[in-house]
């Protein structure tokens, strides 16, 4: 049963609102819009896992997708993590073409594809780090030991997977994403054992989702781009255009004509990925480019955010823009 389910990934959002933000010519557009081809790819292959994952028995499996935690100051993403009373499964999906070999030797992993050759990290030693990661970060809540053990997907079934001769550790950790289902049944004959009850498991799933926040791994700083660079002001969903002005209670684009009640909200979804998850009201009115400050206050206090500090120092919490974004 799914009780938690995929985020579209922060860092697509992040990227775009940056492509929003910059000039067409500015030299780092080509890397951002690289990027974002990337991370689509990604997203695209751990959702080719869910229909697989739909034919496990419901009453037998808790599963959460898109899972971002932190334990000592280390922030750690997990792809999906299936949790039953017996074993707790990571699933490190990657949606890659042509021909994938695991070199163990060097824990390397050589993606050969219309020619060119690829290399990464093997991703059997960054799903064993989320093992380590996650095993430590369930210790601390006292819950009773349970095994941990991990997989990773290829997503893209006419991929070929090379291994080294003799080389079983590979063999049972990379398998394609059709046989994932059977394999998970694998590791319940292997883990038959009951650990947790069922309700220790909801309420591990529950306390994981509680702690579970996402954000940019991605700096500006890394993409070569200095913040005064990015264009401030709220967007035109019509026309596209930076910035549209207030006028009473709407927005109004110069470029079209085109009005809007709530073309604020984006913007300030913009803003919590590109510089704070919270906002003051100087900080809006720079932002937004709105001049009264009373006028930035009624912009706020309507969104029902969450609120903190005193009159003076009071802050609005923008962070659940982000984690209520549908797709783009």
């Amino acid at each position: 049963m799914i009780v938690k389910k995929r985020d579209f990934p922060v860092n697509i959002l992040f990227l775009k609102a940056i492509e929003r933000r910059l000039k067409e010519d500015h030299p780092s557009i080509p890397r951002v819009k690289e990027l974002i081809a990337k991370y689509t790819k990604g997203y695209k292959g751990e959702t080719s896992i869910d229909y697989p994952l739909s034919i496990l028995p419901d009453q037998d499996y808790l599963i959460l997708h898109s899972i971002s935690l932190q334990f000592q100051n280390q922030n750690f993403h997990i792809d999906s993590l299936l949790l039953s009373t017996n074993f707790i499964l990571l699933l490190e999906v990657k949606n890659m073409s042509g021909t994938i070999h695991f070199d163990r030797s060097f824990n390397q992993l050589t993606q050969t594809y219309m020619g060119i050759e690829y290399y990464y990290q093997c991703p059997i030693i960054q799903v064993s780090n989320q093992e380590r990661f996650l095993k430590q970060w369930i210790k601390q809540f006292d819950f009773p030991s349970i095994p941990l053990t991990s997989l990773v997907v290829i997503s893209n079934p006419s991929s070929m997977i090379q291994v080294d001769p003799g080389d079983r550790t590979t063999f049972q950790k990379v398998i394609h994403s059709h046989f994932l289902p059977a394999k998970i049944e694998q590791q319940h004959t292997i883990f038959n054992r009951a650990i947790l009850s069922p309700s220790e498991t909801k309420n591990l799933a529950s306390l994981i989702i509680k702690h579970h926040k996402v954000k940019p791994t991605i700096t500006l700083r890394q993409l070569n781009i200095d913040s005064k660079e990015l264009l401030f002001g709220v967007q035109c969903s019509n026309c596209l255009a930076i910035p549209m002005k207030r006028a009473h209670a709407f927005w109004r684009c110069d470029f079209c004509n085109f009005k809007s009640k709530d073309a604020h909200i984006p913007a300030l979804r913009d803003y919590c990925l590109l510089f704070n998850e919270s906002i003051s009201n100087q900080e809006g009115r720079e932002f937004l480019l709105v001049p009264s400050n009373n006028s930035m206050k009624r912009i706020l206090t309507a969104m029902g955010l969450e609120v903190t500090g005193n009159t003076k120092n009071r802050r609005y919490n923008l962070y659940p823009l982000i984690i209520h974004t549908p797709p783009i």
